[in-house]
């Protein structure tokens, strides 16, 4: 008991200094200079706990963000996946692809990536995380969303809402910077899955 009492304890103080570490970095503005050799550590070490902590709940894009470990070598990835057809947007733009017969940019407003745990609302908040800024085509009876598997220079992603304290998210401009220092390598994956009936 004592021993399980200590892991939480160590474990809440980890979390709360990740947290206060998290918020004066998503400060700092997107420019790499302004970022000591130590604070690009913090935020590769970050990357990779978010992604260990979020993969229960968010798997598509702790996955996606694990890709930027590794190279592409020029190479585009893909995976045989269904799990975003759950998404409303997603259906729509299917849609919209079959009757142009091109390929649709895919987008969510930064409210659709806040955690509910309610059904739909969930699985939009997945799907939002893992494609928002993506294409998605409809071919030989296939669906297939294209992701840039790279950060922008400057969003908040609002990803958890605490009451009484506010929004918790991280700034992507904290990633960019590593992909600007070499430490990420950007790629591109496919998702590909069967085009509903």
């Amino acid at each position: 008991m004592k021993k399980l009492t200590w892991g939480f304890v160590v474990t809440g103080i980890f979390v709360c200094v990740s947290l206060f570490r998290l918020h004066q970095l998503n400060q700092k503005p997107s420019d790499p200079s302004q970022f000591s050799w130590i604070n690009k550590a913090e935020i590769y070490a970050l990357g990779l706990v978010m992604s260990v902590v979020a993969y229960p709940i968010y798997p598509e894009i702790s996955r996606e963000h694990l890709m930027l470990y590794t190279t592409f070598d020029g190479k585009t990835k893909r995976i045989h996946d269904d799990f975003f057809l759950r998404s409303r947007r997603v259906r729509e733009t299917i849609r919209t692809a079959q009757d142009t017969d091109k390929e649709i940019r895919l987008w969510w407003s930064n409210t659709d990536y806040v955690l509910e745990l309610s059904g739909e609302a969930y699985w939009e908040s997945r799907v939002a995380l893992a494609f928002n800024g993506g294409w998605l085509r409809v071919e030989n009876d296939q669906v297939i969303a294209r992701i840039p598997i790279a950060y922008p220079k400057r969003a908040f992603a609002p990803l958890i809402s605490v009451p009484g304290v506010g929004t918790l998210g991280v700034q992507e401009g904290l990633f960019w910077v590593l992909q600007q220092e070499g430490w990420y390598h950007t790629g591109e994956v496919e998702w590909i899955a069967p085009l509903p009936k």
